[in-house]
């Protein structure tokens, strides 16, 4: 009887122990994995609305542009596309990818709806389903707000952009790409024309904006 009583009282204790620590675990963990500028980046292998898959370590020797945001702000985000896409796409400056994180998706919506729904959206740049959060939480993204994240050509955080978009916001961002871009080995043109009365690297602080 004794010894029932004990190991009753012994699993009782691990299951208050498990019901405490694992949140504050899960809550020091995220913020211990947080990558920094400089850091390399998470590795990751994501498919497009299209099934074509997108790998991280297949992509480097030259700068990754990830866009990303929540799916309220696609409009905003498609102008960040259409520009980028323009400047460094089209030249092969840049690889340019939108990542949708979907992690949160209700388990009432089909895989199917939801692939269906961003090609009648019609991206001007490849668009990867993050259906595990992988950028998200490699970064702790607020979707709230445009996120422009850059990666050098080794695969290394280069800076993370949280903006609305506006001319002027845009001249300063793309200004840090092209010299980030001049420094990888795929380096082929001259400089775009970038007009916006702004100095080089100054990244304009509206309501919404953060750099690092």
């Amino acid at each position: 009887m004794t010894r029932l009583i004990k190991m009753i009282c012994v699993v009782g204790l691990l299951i208050i122990l498990s019901g405490v620590s694992a949140p504050v675990f899960a809550h020091n963990r995220d913020n211990y994995f947080k990558i920094i500028t400089g850091m390399p980046f998470v590795n990751f292998d994501i498919e497009d609305i299209f099934h074509q898959r997108w790998v991280s370590t297949y992509l480097k020797g030259r700068p990754i542009i990830i866009l990303t945001g929540h799916r309220y702000k696609r409009y905003e985000i498609l102008k960040w596309a259409d520009f980028l896409k323009k400047d460094f796409g089209v030249s092969g400056l840049a690889h340019l990818l939108w990542v949708v994180n979907l992690h949160k998706v209700p388990w009432t919506t089909s895989r199917n709806t939801v692939i269906n729904q961003w090609r009648s959206f019609t991206p001007p740049i490849p668009l990867l389903l993050d259906w595990g959060g992988v950028i998200g939480k490699a970064l702790q993204i607020n979707y709230e707000v445009p996120n422009i994240i850059v990666l050098d050509a080794e695969g290394r955080l280069a800076f993370h952009e949280i903006h609305s978009f506006t001319p002027e916001v845009y001249a300063a961002v793309a200004s840090r790409i092209f010299a980030l871009a001049q420094c990888s080995p795929s380096a082929i043109r001259p400089p775009m024309n970038i007009d916006s009365g702004v100095p080089i690297g100054t990244i304009p602080q509206g309501k919404n904006g953060f750099s690092n």
